[in-house]
């Protein structure tokens, strides 16, 4: 009996302690008026000779509810956030919330929004999204001290084109989620300044993953010091670089492959083939990944083009030994090869190794049938040159299985989805 009675009391003091650790914990975070009238707010703001700062959540936003569980109760972003403003919350779909919603709705592009606000009802600043303490206090602080998002853009908008107010214009638009805006800024401010100050960490940090463009100064000049001036001496991630200059090659890549087969406007036709040719000239010079898959698709989109359907054959069949096209990453470019290849060619020996290679790339296919791609339409059209109606039969059917699947897939998803992001 006497041994219960001291477990009991363990225990309760192991509650009490959590309890009051918990209660510790909240009280060392950020201290909300939660809903509050707003002219109560606002009075307080006047008294205190404070701005306000504004949590706009709602009930079914997951990001909101990270935030208050994450973020908010921190003691370093209580310290902050209790000392220098009046921190208030509220619900945009209920009570006053809606009223602010309404009032505020320009600069409530999202859920979280986070607003400063000053005593006559301005909004100073803003910043929007999920934000790690370190950030949501760096970025409030720049509005507390006037580095706000509209001060700095105010700056921009007369001229101002020094890397502090760059920097600072960028990690503003950051913070307020407005990111759409950011490539134009950095375009513009590359435009000012010698490519060779892109080796300055300083001007590096701001503007570098925004270089993906390959037809740019800036572009090459980033691959001719991929190694030496990024790797060793900024301490850059090379796979990550790598990885965005392949972005932006396979963008301008996809782009000629579309156009060059959407026209025969001779005018494009020759800017294309411009473009192409200075496309190929950094792809066979410098040694990036992904870059031969590249050089690849334009050699065989030039034979498509030239209308040359042995040609793509042999030169495709080669790529693919080589290893040259990945084939989850390429699918829907392969299958247009190969269309072109049996729609173009009646030799019975090439459309039998093309079943063979198509079979084997769908084998290949690492995903499940609901994301896979499917050669199968293709198949069926080969079997058909062949006369093996049912082998094209089959494989129609097994096409029109897994696009059904597929859409059923996604219809799931989409419902799911909606009911998720729409239901309190």
């Amino acid at each position: 009996m006497k041994l219960r009675m001291i477990l009991s009391l363990l225990c309760m003091g192991s509650v009490f302690s959590l309890s009051a650790q918990e209660e510790r914990k909240t009280n060392e975070g950020i201290q909300f008026m939660a809903n509050e009238p707003w002219t109560t707010v606002v009075q307080q703001a006047k008294e205190q000779n404070r701005l306000i700062f504004m949590d706009c959540y709602t009930t079914w936003c997951g990001p909101c509810k990270g935030l208050a569980e994450n973020i908010f109760p921190q003691k370093a972003v209580g310290d902050f956030f209790n000392a220098h403003f009046v921190n208030v919350q509220y619900d945009m779909e209920k009570g006053d919330g809606k009223m602010l919603n309404e009032k505020y709705k320009a600069h409530i592009i999202g859920y979280p929004t986070l607003l400063l606000i000053n005593a006559e009802g301005q909004v100073v600043h803003q910043m929007a999204g999920y934000q790690e303490a370190d950030v949501l206090i760096a970025g409030m602080k720049a509005g507390l001290e006037g580095r706000s998002l509209f001060a700095v853009q105010d700056r921009y908008e007369k001229g101002a084109r020094d890397l502090e107010t760059i920097t600072a214009y960028v990690d503003a638009l950051n913070g307020a989620f407005q990111k759409e805006k950011i490539p134009g800024v950095v375009e513009a401010f590359l435009a000012t300044i010698p490519v060779e100050r892109l080796l300055e960490p300083e001007v590096w940090q701001v503007v570098g993953k925004y270089i993906k463009d390959p037809y740019t100064e800036q572009y090459r000049f980033v691959l001719q010091n991929l190694g030496r001036g990024y790797q060793y001496r900024l301490k850059v991630d090379r796979y990550a670089l790598e990885t965005q200059l392949a972005s932006g090659m396979l963008k301008a890549v996809e782009e000629i492959l579309t156009l060059s087969r959407a026209t025969r406007d001779a005018d494009t036709l020759a800017l294309l083939r411009e473009r192409e040719g200075k496309l190929k000239e950094l792809l066979l010079k410098y040694q990036v990944k992904e870059y031969p898959t590249f050089v690849a698709k334009l050699e065989i989109n030039d034979l498509i083009l030239a209308g040359e359907p042995l040609e793509t054959y042999r030169l495709l069949a080669s790529a693919q030994k080589m290893g040259v096209f990945p084939s989850n990453s390429n699918s829907k470019f392969l299958s247009g090869c190969y269309r072109y290849i049996v729609e173009n060619i009646r030799d019975k020996k090439i459309l039998r190794a093309c079943i063979d290679e198509l079979l084997a790339l769908q084998e290949k296919q690492t995903l499940r049938v609901e994301y896979a791609f499917s050669y199968h339409d293709v198949l069926a059209l080969a079997h058909e040159k062949l006369k093996d109606h049912a082998a094209a039969q089959a494989a129609r059917e097994e096409y029109e299985r897994r696009e059904t699947a597929k859409k059923e897939h996604f219809s799931k998803m989409f419902d799911t989805a909606k009911t998720e992001t729409t239901t309190p």
